[in-house]
């Protein structure tokens, strides 16, 4: 099944000119975008294909978006919002700040995996000097961080936001780095390849010092 295929399978509405709104037409063409790429990967994503893929021309999506460059941005807001419901969802139940905390390590690196294209566009792809950054994206990786602000403020209650703000930028770098060597299959060198959750804790413990042993009920 090729890729014009696989998004009308996907995405039945496609392909019915003039059915659509603007907003409509959007998000088909990121849903589009977004399909080829899990599929394909980003050398092979193109405005051609994604117009094809929804049953529009070319020129129209240069309605919508200002190029490719564009699209793709969007694209990344998709998955930034993705990634923060994964990390929401896997906190939910919990209590315990620090076992929040490597909720959110997991579940991030976890998303990485089972979603590498996706996951990669957000951090490589870069937009041209002449374009300017989307208000949305930098709100959208901002709420991305407040969840672990607000984790840690549980676990240290008296640290100032400002401190609380590096303390949490620090430890998710660490955490995106140990989610760099996972996806590329690059933690073997550490004697425990694959075992993504066992660095995390490694790290939390190293950030926190180590858990508290806690009563049983």
């Amino acid at each position: 099944m090729d890729s014009d295929q696989l998004c009308r399978a996907k995405c039945p509405a496609m392909g019915r000119r003039n059915l659509h709104t603007r907003e409509q037409q959007r998000d088909m063409a990121i849903a589009a975008a977004e399909l080829i790429l899990v599929r394909e990967g980003i050398d092979d994503l193109s405005m051609r294909k994604v117009a094809q893929a929804i049953g529009y021309t070319v020129g129209n999506l240069y309605l919508l978006f200002q190029n490719q460059d564009d699209l793709l941005a969007a694209l990344n807001e998709r998955t930034a919002d993705a990634i923060y419901l994964y990390l929401r969802d896997a906190i939910e139940p919990l209590q315990d700040p620090r076992d929040k905390l490597g909720a959110m390590a997991r579940g991030y690196i976890e998303f990485a995996i089972r979603n590498p294209h996706r996951w990669r566009l957000m951090f490589e792809h870069r937009l041209p000097e002449e374009m300017k950054p989307r208000p949305t994206a930098d709100a959208r990786i901002r709420r991305l961080f407040e969840l672990v602000e607000a984790t840690l403020a549980l676990l240290e209650p008296r640290q100032k936001p400002e401190a609380r703000r590096l303390r949490a930028t620090t430890y998710w770098s660490g955490v995106h780095g140990i989610c760099s060597l996972a996806v590329s299959g690059k933690l073997s060198w550490g004697g425990r390849s694959g075992d993504y959750a066992l660095y995390c804790e490694e790290m939390i413990a190293a950030f926190f010092g180590p858990a508290k042993s806690r009563r049983r009920s």
